[in-house]
């Protein structure tokens, strides 16, 4: 009985020793495949994608804001560079910081060395004046670039920029006082404004938006229709309304040379166009 215990105890060392070689020989196997691809892996190409405002991607192209040189310089991306080591969200973030004019980045890796890129360039949505100069800002209110005119963009008025700085988000005062406070409700007014009038197709009509009341959006359409706003509201809806008031009644019953105001303050939630007088 004594020999059989021996025996069965040196039997099940063996089996655990087998089991610790095993795990051993997969964890050598899988670190000499990691090697591998750090090794062999590289990036011999790239590809550029542009989408534009439909959502559709096209290949970067000569006449594109950017060019695939300052594109993989902006990403720090060089042929030659490991595929595998290269991070994503590093590579993305730096395009974002350092190419104003892009919204959005993404980044893929295809096996045996390609990296594809996917921009989402950002066009200019309106423009700020301070002082002599004028700011770009897209519609999420980065700023874009510093000009010497308003380029042709929807005109913000009624904000003051505080230290503005291409590629970052536009300031405005603030603080306490009721003035400052007011200058932070009238910006998120603009940012939460802009995006549905250019879902709209209004925004390149818009000659500007008025921010000076505390209570009141004002819109320049077209130089025809002064179109009042809360200060608060959903634009969404608002935007909406516009739009089919444009398309259902002013494109039908009013001439070319037809001025009016649209008021949307009301109470009610009702629009009150009124046409003037000639």
């Amino acid at each position: 009985m004594a020999n059989k215990r021996r025996h069965q105890r040196s039997y099940q060392g063996g089996g655990r020793l087998s089991g610790f070689y095993v795990v051993f020989a997969a964890v050598v196997v899988l670190a000499a495949i990691g090697a591998g691809c750090i090794v062999f892996f590289k990036v011999s190409s790239v590809e550029i994608y542009v989408r534009d405002n439909t959502g559709a991607a096209e290949t970067l192209a000569q006449d594109d804001r950017y060019t695939q040189e300052e594109i993989l310089e902006a990403a720090g991306i060089d042929i030659g560079d490991n595929l595998f080591l290269l991070n994503k969200n590093r590579a993305a973030a730096s395009i974002l910081a350092r190419l104003n004019y892009v919204s959005s980045v993404s980044l893929q890796k295809k096996l045996p060395g390609t990296v594809v890129l996917t921009l989402t360039e950002s066009g200019a949505a309106a423009a700020i004046q301070e002082d002599d100069d004028w700011w770009l800002i897209d519609l999420n209110g980065k700023l874009l670039e510093q000009t010497d005119s308003d380029q042709g963009c929807t005109v913000i008025l009624g904000l003051t920029l505080v230290d503005p700085v291409e590629g970052e988000v536009l300031s405005v005062p603030d603080g306490s006082d009721e003035e400052v406070s007011s200058q932070t409700l009238q910006r998120e007014s603009l940012l939460q404004l802009l995006t549905p009038l250019q879902d709209y197709a209004l925004l390149e009509d818009v000659v500007s938006i008025d921010l000076s009341s505390d209570s009141t959006v004002l819109l320049d359409y077209d130089g025809r229709i002064q179109v009042k706003l809360p200060i608060e509201a959903d634009y969404g809806e608002k935007i909406k309304y516009f739009s089919e008031i444009l398309t259902d009644y002013v494109a039908d019953n009013w001439a070319e040379d037809d001025t009016g105001t649209l008021d949307m303050t009301f109470s009610d939630g009702d629009p009150h166009l009124v046409k003037n007088e000639k």
